[in-house]
Order: C-alpha cells, then structure tokens, then sequence
C-alpha cells in the first residue's frame, strides 16, 4: 500500500512536472513569435501602409465621445498613473487578504506583464504612426509603438485579479470584465491613432502569454519557497 502511494505521488510529481515544462516551452514560443514578428512588422512598409490607410480612415470618423474615453484611459493606464493604480490595487487585495504573499502574487503578474512589455519594445523599435493620424489631444509619446505597454498593464491588471478571484462567486464576472478592459483598451490605442492594429493584437497575445508563464512558475515554485522561509527558526 505504502509503495503504491509513493508510485502515485511520483506519477503525479512527472506529470506535474512535464505539464510545467510544456506550459513554459509555449509561453517562450509565443514571446518569441511575437518578438521577431514585431521585428519583421517594423521593416515591413506594405503592410504598415495598409494599417497607416487604415488608420487614417479611422481618424477621418472619430467621435467625441469615443475619445474622450480612450484619452481616460490614454491617461489611467500611462506610466506613471498606472503605477499608482497598481499600488491601489495591491493596497486592496492586502485589504482583503490580508496576506502579504497574495499582494507579492498579484504585484508579480501586474509587473511582470507590463515591464516585459518594454523590453520587447526596445528590442523591436517600430516607429508609431505618422503624428497626423493621432489624435492632437494625445500626449507626446515615446516614440516606439510595438507592443502596446497600456494594453499589458490593462491584461496584466485584469487576469491578475482574475486568477486572485479564481475560485470565488464572483470569477465569471472578473474574467468578463478582464476581457472586456484589455480589448477596449486596445481599441481605444488604434482610435487614437498611436497605435498600430497589430501592435494592439500582440500586445494581447504577449500579454495572455507572459501572464500565464508567470503564473505557471509561480505554483511550481512558490509554496515550497515560502513554507520554507515559514519553517525556518529564527534566531
């Protein structure tokens, strides 16, 4: 009895272990593909004609409306008011929680997603689109455009919050909001014309994918990490 339990904790063990593998070999797939498609995407003129086209049609037909929630969220999501409204929200889970180990969960995912957002922007440099077709009450900014940094911090902050949620009442409305603010927030990147389409479909894809690898290393590895430091006697 006692060998057959074993044999089943370590079946259970090879499979978990195999599934982690895979799990992360995609997400770096995925990261990939979007690295080196973005690169491709930014010295490709054909295709950044068509969406420049595209673009402009979009700007020919604006509402006011449209762009007055698009500059909110131009503004709520940028640098350094994202920034806060992490901290906010890490703030709130702690209020909840009341566990300093879900703030450092939920701070992981938000972080990691957003600020690997801008290494791949740096590494891809492509230019945003031409000045004319973004709207002139935009602020001036950075000058790469691919990924979008707003719709990671918005897919970031939206599934963190989710996964948090997972296994509450309330985890089918979380998850529908966190689709619904990534999307719209995309949308609102390409009306306001500072963004290109496909910078705002990988930023969704990029986004998806780093949080789920975050995810999948954090239950790998972080109950062992911290019921050990919880183990260890002090002094």
């Amino acid at each position: 009895m006692t060998q057959s339990r074993a044999q089943a904790r370590a079946e259970a063990s090879r499979k978990g272990r195999n599934r982690f593998v895979l799990i992360v070999v995609l997400v770096v797939v995925v990261v990939l593909l979007v690295l080196f498609g973005g690169i491709a995407l930014a010295h490709s003129s054909s295709i950044t004609a068509t969406e420049t086209h595209l673009l402009a049609q979009v700007a020919a037909s604006r509402v006011g409306w449209l762009v007055s929630v698009s500059l909110a969220l131009d503004w709520v999501f940028s640098p350094p008011i994202a920034l806060i409204v992490g901290i906010v929200a890490a703030g709130l889970v702690f209020a909840v929680t009341r566990k300093w180990v879900t703030v450092l969960h939920f701070a992981l995912l938000v972080l990691g997603t957003w600020l690997s957002s801008e290494v791949i922007k740096i590494l891809v440099h492509r230019p945003r689109p031409t000045a004319k077709l973004a709207d002139t009450l935009v602020p001036n900014p950075d000058p790469d455009s691919y990924p979008s940094g707003h719709v990671c911090f918005a897919v970031g902050l939206g599934l963190a919050i989710f996964v948090l949620a997972i296994r509450s009442r309330v985890r089918v409305v979380v998850a529908v909001l966190a689709i619904l603010l990534a999307l719209i927030t995309a949308g609102s990147r390409v009306y306001l014309g500072i963004h290109y389409p496909t910078d705002a479909l990988a930023s969704l894809i990029f986004g998806v994918a780093v949080l789920i690898g975050i995810e999948t290393i954090w239950r790998r590895w972080s109950g062992g990490i911290f019921r050990q430091k919880q183990a260890t006697p002090v002094g």
